[in-house]
Order: structure tokens, then sequence, then C-alpha cells
């Protein structure tokens, strides 16, 4: 696997899931961590699903540290898709780690790359997320 994104889920009974995403291209490779509700993967996932077959409305989905107005101030897990060309489309991926609150920004490890999927790669993909989220597959992985 010379590029890949690959995610694991640690799903609570309150209805929040922490998404851990590694990924790797060219020997540049990254981990990051955020916590969701559950319903907003469920509802990223859909998105993706349909923009993979219709090229349409290209989704996105960020976590991490926010501050106390709602907005996100650290970006720990980010995923954005978005269209290349009628059979390739781009994800640039960003994922940080936060040693801890307060930590100096020379602390952050952070890596920020794009993967560039086939389409079929995203349908394969967008089932494995849908398992995971079941508890059906222990990671869900996009290879390039």
């Amino acid at each position: 696997m010379n590029k890949y994104l690959k995610i694991t889920a640690d799903i609570e009974n309150d209805g929040t899931v922490g998404l851990t995403g590694v990924v790797s291209a060219n020997r540049f490779t990254g981990t990051g961590e955020a916590w969701f509700n559950l319903s907003e993967v469920n509802e990223f996932i859909a998105q993706l699903e349909n923009f993979s077959k219709t090229k349409e409305y290209p989704p996105e989905i960020a976590g991490g540290n926010w501050d106390g107005d709602g907005i996100l101030k650290d970006r720990l897990f980010s995923l954005r898709f978005y269209l290349l060309s009628s059979i390739r489309a781009g994800v640039l991926i960003e994922l940080a780690d936060y040693p801890y609150t307060d930590c100096r920004a020379e602390e952050i490890a952070s890596v920020s790359l794009e993967l560039q999927p086939e389409t079929q790669e995203l349908i394969s993909f967008c089932g494995q997320l849908k398992k995971l989220l079941n508890n059906g597959v222990s990671e869900a992985c996009l290879v390039c």
C-alpha cells in the first residue's frame, strides 16, 4: 500500500464515536483523532456515497478542539472530498495530534496531504465505513 487512509472507530453508548485516522503517502505518515455524533458520521457517509455516484455535493467532515462559541479551533481529523475528473476524486486529509491542552504550537504533530481515489475505491470505502460503524469490520481503508 503506497497511499492509504485507514480509519478506526471507538463507538460509545451515548451516540458518539471517536474516529482515528492514519494516512500514509510516499513515506509521509500521520495520525489524528476526533469525536463526532454518530448521526453526523452516518450523514457524512451518505453524502460521500452520493458524491461517489453522482459527483455532486462533495462532502466534508472535520472535528477536533472547539472553542466556547462552536468554532473548530484545532483540526485533529478532517476529510474534504472534491471532484478531479469523471473517474477520480480528491480528498484532502488533515490529521493532527495535540499532546495536551494548551500545548505550544511547536509540540503539535500534523500532516496534510491529498489522495486521489477512483470512483470504485470510494464506493468500496463507503461500504467499509458503514460496516465499521456497525462493528462489522475493525477498520475502513481507502487505498489509492
